[in-house]
């Protein structure tokens, strides 16, 4: 984990055809990346309901959140 809490894992998800960039801010998941569309057209996907809450975050300073997007797409594009 960086020292801004930030921490970008790419992973090879079966439910994805492309590799994946999960984001995760103090140990909790915030959001996901994913790049099925292509490199240039990323989609981003919240946790869905009925996960642990205790493991997600739902409410983040938008400051940290576009940090962590930005350290994804840099990591899932190389």
């Amino acid at each position: 984990m960086s020292d801004s809490g930030i921490e970008i894992l790419l992973s090879s998800d079966s439910d994805y055809e492309e590799l994946t960039a999960e984001i995760f801010y103090n140990g909790k998941f915030i959001a996901l990346l994913n790049q099925d569309d292509g490199v240039e057209n990323l989609k981003i996907e919240f946790p869905a309901v009925g996960l642990d809450e205790n493991m997600v975050l739902r409410k983040i300073d938008l400051t940290i959140l576009e940090q962590g997007l930005e350290l994804a797409k840099k990591k899932i594009r190389g």
